[in-house]
């Protein structure tokens, strides 16, 4: 059977108009905020997180869940007042149920597709709510992605709300949470100094490498791909990455760097810049509500010869910086300077292509620390998080570690064929 096109599952909700009688407005968009709002409006920035589970449920307890799940996180239903050169306000509009479109094919292998059908359809940031969902489901088995608009989440948040529909098709009771304030009112509320005011990155500290040039608006549809490591492999990279003195992220960012030289003959030749998102949920205290709570660095990886694990320790030293509350006081500082007072969208877009210019992302997820056993369903994969800033000739690997695998996630318009395949090869070479 096919898919069942953009249909919805009937809701207990009325979805309201635009300027619904059930709307308040309830905070200006941070600067991280306001800046992926701008951005999303050059090119689309939103992203996709899948859920590969063993087992399935009806579409109406699907339904319910994610009801009750729009219910916990109130970001889960907003939309976004203002016009560029404004500054921006979220919206609570209470009726406005998180779409769920319903596909019949085999979840293992058309999952890929799905999400890169839902990245090449934006999001109207002026209606609510500012994320949808897609379900596959098969005989026996499920493929659930939740995809959002960047300004309201990031990845974990979006990890979360997944594993939150879980429990709640399991029959577990989800409490409702606060409102997520921006991560400047965070850093506000904190009662130790910060260097709030720190200069944005100067010129003479870009990464080096040409400015990034953004793709045409051809509405074009990315390639999504999926490869897990084993178990074995995956335990063993930990170990080893802790006893070189880096990270698994550290060790991944080099398998990308090694790897793409490998495949893809334009990098052979430049400086390759791997942008890495980083959480501040743990710098800045933050508990596991829905919202924006990143910081970013640039690893800058030349065409000389190095070791692998060398590479590893290069890439965990460029984004120890961005771990830090200063490193994100900074950065937000940046933003601010350019979004503060009111931006129009080519200023944001300028500023992301010079200041953030990159080859690749490795965006990383980490091990969440939830079980994978809900009631009767099992979540055996993660796959994302699959987004791309529009970048010409930008790739994106995302990264989830589930059940003590890593799940890789390649995502791009025009991606090097084997990129995956070669991570992993070069990954295995520096475990032995």
């Amino acid at each position: 059977m096919g898919r069942l096109g953009r249909s919805k599952v009937a809701s207990s909700h009325q979805l309201l108009t635009d300027h619904g009688r059930a709307s308040d407005i309830i905070r200006p968009l941070g600067s991280f905020e306001h800046m992926f709002w701008l951005i999303d409006q050059n090119r689309s920035v939103h992203f996709a997180v899948t859920a590969q589970i063993a087992g399935k449920a009806t579409p109406d307890d699907w339904r319910q869940a994610l009801d009750r799940v729009q219910g916990r996180h109130p970001i889960l239903s907003v939309c976004i007042d203002g016009s560029p050169g404004s500054v921006p306000r979220f919206r609570q509009v209470e009726a406005a149920p998180i779409p769920l479109r319903i596909v019949e094919e085999n979840p293992k292998t058309s999952w890929e597709e799905e999400v890169g059908e839902e990245l090449a359809t934006p999001f109207d940031p002026s209606r609510a709510p500012l994320i949808r969902a897609v379900l596959i489901q098969g005989s026996q088995n499920t493929a659930f992605t939740l995809v959002a608009h960047h300004s309201i989440a990031d990845g974990l948040s979006v990890a979360y709300a997944i594993r939150d529909t879980l429990s709640a098709l399991s029959g577990a009771l989800l409490e409702p949470l606060p409102l997520s304030p921006s991560q400047e009112e965070i850093l506000a509320a904190c009662a130790a100094p910060v260097a709030l005011a720190c200069a944005p990155p100067e010129q003479g500290h870009l990464p080096a490498g040409n400015q990034g040039t953004y793709r045409p608006l051809d509405h074009a549809r990315p390639t999504v791909k999926g490869l897990r490591l084993a178990r074995a492999l995956t335990a063993s990279l930990r170990d080893r990455a802790r006893q070189e003195g880096t990270t698994v992220h550290g060790a991944l960012c080099a398998a990308l760097a090694i790897a793409g030289r490998k495949v893809s003959a334009d990098w052979r030749e430049i400086p390759l810049r791997i942008a890495s998102p980083i959480s501040t949920r743990q710098t800045l205290e933050v508990g596991e509500s829905c919202g924006v709570f990143l910081g970013a660095a640039i690893g800058v990886f030349d065409r000389q010869a190095a070791g692998f694990w060398e590479v590893a320790r290069d890439a965990k030293t460029a984004v120890a910086h961005g771990q830090t509350r200063d490193g994100v006081a900074a950065l937000l500082s940046a933003f601010e300077q350019v979004v503060g007072n009111g931006a129009e969208i080519p200023a944001a877009a300028a500023f992301i292509a010079t200041v953030f210019a990159h080859e690749a992302i490795l965006t990383n997820l980490g091990a969440p620390t939830f079980d994978s056993r809900f009631g009767p369903l099992k979540l055996e994969a993660m796959w994302g998080p699959a987004v791309l800033l529009g970048i010409e000739g930008e790739q994106t690997i995302g990264v989830a570690t589930i059940n003590g695998s890593i799940c890789l996630t390649h995502t791009g318009y025009a991606p090097p064929e084997g990129l995956l395949e070669m991570m992993r090869n070069v990954l295995i070479e520096a475990c032995q």
